[in-house]
């Protein structure tokens, strides 16, 4: 499955639509939660979502309003409120991490609806989208849709609406494979990533940059009235603030990804555990402005539709071991330049744990993209040396 994102044009009228639906779904997502909280505490009853989803024509009559919603649309709710227990009861049992009971959710955080199978109608020739009990909605089309569309979105964000289509992709579609080559990547702060190779990835700090201008915002917001209109305007100013820079994260972790993996067909990550480092109150903005989780995720996805992998591999002793003679040295975070006492190596730290990644042996990362199926046919792949040869794939 892959998705496109598309920005929608809505006339005034369907934003009220959208915003009417939102807030009537909010309110029966935080019904379904209540529900089942208050079977299991009164009753001891477990309730499900085929018991809840069997109540919604009684409650259609009841309620008018929620009638003119698309009964798909509703039973995703409930999907959703499913999905929220069924992860709770998962990371109870695991133990791994904070349970975290489902929450109730307020209107302006509860931002989008799907169709999950029908009722809805794409038109890429005069781009518009026809949406069931809704009508038709012009959207800027950047991109044509390859493969069959499975489900569709629609999502608030701060500056605006947008759609979001799951698009089955076709079975065998050409791509061009890395070389059979593998790297290791040491992720950092002082530099973004440092690769096996020696060759850094300079870290952009686009939340440090813009913090200037953050701060000022926030301070906006908390200088108006709460509940004035002043202030709602003041929130959105924020709100697109920080979408721009979540947004420049992002394109920064596509860009940095695609070129990894044009060169090499296994890339090899620490696994790195997130939410211990975020207890560092010293390094915890830096760690968040680097995004070092989504970096990983997206080379994953990108490397499976290239026919190629991401490793992550077991982070202890990366920095403190000599990449040449694996002699062990205590290296604090302040020591920059790591020297082997034993074969007298001297290498920048973050370049010595690199190699160590690459020489391990770890977990593959699936992030749900089919695999690649390889062609032994070469052919020259124009984003690296024109001499190399590459081989082509074809989607399994």
């Amino acid at each position: 499955m892959k998705a496109y994102k598309f920005k929608l044009k809505p006339s005034a009228k369907l934003i009220a639509i959208f915003d009417m639906w939102l807030r009537l779904l909010c309110e029966l997502y935080n019904a379904a939660i209540q529900e089942r909280r208050d079977a299991y505490r009164i009753n001891g009853v477990c309730v499900g979502k085929k018991e809840q989803s069997a109540q919604l024509p009684d409650i259609k009559k009841e309620r008018d309003d929620l009638a003119r919603i698309h009964s798909q649309v509703i039973q995703e709710t409930l999907k959703r409120v499913d999905l929220a227990f069924k992860n709770f009861f998962r990371r109870v049992k695991e133990k791994k991490e904070k349970a975290g009971f489902p929450r109730f959710r307020s209107h302006c955080r509860y931002d989008s609806f799907t169709y999950p199978q029908s009722g809805f109608k794409m038109d890429q020739k005069r781009k518009k989208l026809h949406l069931s009990k809704i009508g038709s909605v012009k959207l800027h089309l950047s991109r044509p849709i390859e493969g069959v569309i499975k489900t569709c979105t629609i999502k608030r964000e701060a500056d605006g609406w947008y759609v979001i289509f799951a698009v089955e992709e076709n079975e065998r579609k050409p791509v061009v494979v890395a070389p059979e080559d593998e790297v290791g990547i040491d992720v950092g702060l002082k530099s973004f990533a440092v690769l096996s190779t020696g060759e850094p990835i300079e870290n952009p700090q686009l939340y440090r940059q813009a913090e200037a201008s953050l701060k000022r915002a926030q301070r906006r917001v908390s200088r108006r009235r709460k509940g004035s209109h002043r202030r709602k305007k003041a929130a959105r100013l924020l709100a697109k603030k920080h979408q721009t820079v979540a947004r420049q994260r992002r394109d920064f972790h596509f860009k940095e990804a695609k070129k990894l993996v044009v060169r090499f067909r296994v890339i090899k990550f620490e696994d790195l555990m997130m939410g211990n480092l975020m207890k560092n109150h010293h390094l915890a903005k830096s760690i968040c402005d680097a995004g070092w989780s989504q970096f990983i995720s997206i080379a994953a996805s990108k490397a499976e539709e290239a026919g190629g992998r991401v490793i992550v591999v077991n982070p202890a002793g990366t920095s403190s071991r000599c990449s040449r003679c694996g002699q062990k040295h205590k290296m604090p975070l302040h020591i920059r330049t790591y020297r082997c006492s034993s074969c007298g190596l001297v290498i920048d730290r973050d370049h010595n744990a690199a190699i160590n990644i690459k020489e391990r042996k770890g977990r593959a990362v699936l992030s749900g993209r089919r695999r690649v199926a390889v062609v032994e046919e070469p052919r020259t792949c124009r984003a690296t040396d024109p001499e190399s040869p590459t081989i082509t794939g074809t989607r399994a």
